[in-house]
């Protein structure tokens, strides 16, 4: 198994749902940086939008950490995160569930009315008809 990372950063109001910008085969899919509705649903779009492919899944979590650090700064309403689970917390569920073959999300609203979705995808992947998009086995 590998891992495969994506990320979006953008505008809020971008990520609509049930758009189908966000539906595998619908219209504008390949083309939009906006997170699919379902997780899995990123390895449909083309390579191009992959951040980052590793084998280790503690090297996709270190990706992700990565990221919080980056955008930590920018999550909207810092207070209601007081109760939250810490970016170790965080990581340490996250090398569990991918270990265990399972997809991770994080996403969180910005300042300005942006917003950020992380993703680490398991490749293969449980989904019917997921595939590779750098064609590995």
């Amino acid at each position: 198994m590998h891992f495969h990372a994506y990320g979006y950063r953008g505008p809020g109001e971008a990520v609509r749902p049930y758009d189908a910008v966000r539906s595998p085969g619908g219209a504008g899919f390949d083309s939009s940086p906006v997170p699919p509705e379902r997780t899995a649903a990123w390895l449909a779009k083309p390579a191009r939008f992959i951040k980052g492919t590793w084998d280790a899944p503690a090297d996709a979590v270190a990706w992700l950490e990565r990221q919080y650090v980056e955008i930590e700064s920018s999550i909207a309403h810092p207070e209601l995160r007081r109760h939250a689970p810490t970016v170790r917390t965080m990581a340490a569920t996250a090398l569990d569930t991918l270990r265990r073959g399972n997809d991770v999300a994080w996403a969180w609203w910005l300042t300005g009315e942006n917003y950020v979705d992380l993703a680490v995808v398991c490749c293969p992947n449980r989904e019917p008809g997921a595939r590779c998009p750098l064609g590995r086995h």
